[in-house]
């Protein structure tokens, strides 16, 4: 009974470390940009009534470790800059997804080795040979990943010093080594506007899905600012634009 309990913990501690290295903490003008590897996009806040650190947890889906974020920032202006003004942000061309879609079979194989290999072998009659068999099929495919985005690394847009800090992290922590391509892509820093590249990138009626969270964010950011403010009248002529952009939709 005493081996099953720390057998159980230990696939239990592997799990909570993917949890814990997944999780983002954001600031509250910050949203996330999901995609799947074949173009279709989601937006994503974090925890609207809950901070850690001053800011509010977001985890992506667990069981879509092979999935791209990006973090982007909105802005409380009702119209944009033009590309052409001074220090306005340049439109974000989201990176080519084939290095990703690389990755993808191979973050699965490490998935079934650390939460399919492992916990057969200790859960079942099959014992040290399929804790061997994880163990050797994750390092033999994270190694094969590792160099991949090694080759990879200018179309991933990373540094050496990046790729080594995560093939340290990944080969050292392999709970980690799921978040592989989370790690690559959170390294882009877009500074294009959240919404604005939402409604870009967003299929209209995703969008259209979303625009009602959009807006209750922005009434949440006017709710925080004290009245007759600069930035309280700039938040809700923003929200005002954005409502009569759902009337539209709907």
């Amino acid at each position: 009974m005493i081996q099953l309990h720390a057998e159980a913990l230990l696939v239990a501690a592997m799990f909570g470390l993917y949890l814990y290295d997944s999780v983002q903490l954001l600031h509250s003008n910050e949203g996330v940009l999901a995609a799947t590897l074949w173009g279709r996009w989601s937006l994503h806040f974090g925890a609207e009534h809950y901070t850690l650190r001053g800011k509010e947890p977001f985890l992506p889906n667990p069981l879509l470790p092979h999935r791209p974020i990006f973090v982007l920032r909105w802005k409380q202006q009702v119209a944009p800059q033009t590309p052409a003004a001074k220090g306005a942000p340049q439109r974000w061309t989201p990176p080519p997804f084939g290095p990703y879609k690389v990755l993808s079979p191979l973050i699965w194989l490490m998935a079934l080795a650390l939460f399919g290999l492992i916990p057969a072998g200790l859960f079942t009659r099959y014992g040290n040979v399929a804790v061997a068999a994880g163990i050797l099929s994750f390092y033999a495919t994270a190694l094969l990943a590792l160099a991949y985005i090694w080759f990879k690394r200018r179309a991933l847009q990373l540094t050496s010093r990046q790729v080594a800090a995560l093939a340290f992290e990944s080969l050292t922590c392999p709970p980690f080594a799921l978040n592989l391509t989370r790690h690559i892509s959170l390294k882009t820093r877009p500074t294009e506007d959240l919404i604005t590249a939402s409604r870009r990138l967003l299929r209209r009626d995703d969008w259209a899905y979303t625009l009602p969270t959009v807006v209750k964010r922005i009434d949440n950011a006017i709710t925080y600012e004290d009245e007759n403010t600069p930035r309280a009248h700039a938040l809700t002529d923003y929200q005002a634009s954005l409502n009569r952009e759902l009337s539209s939709l709907i």
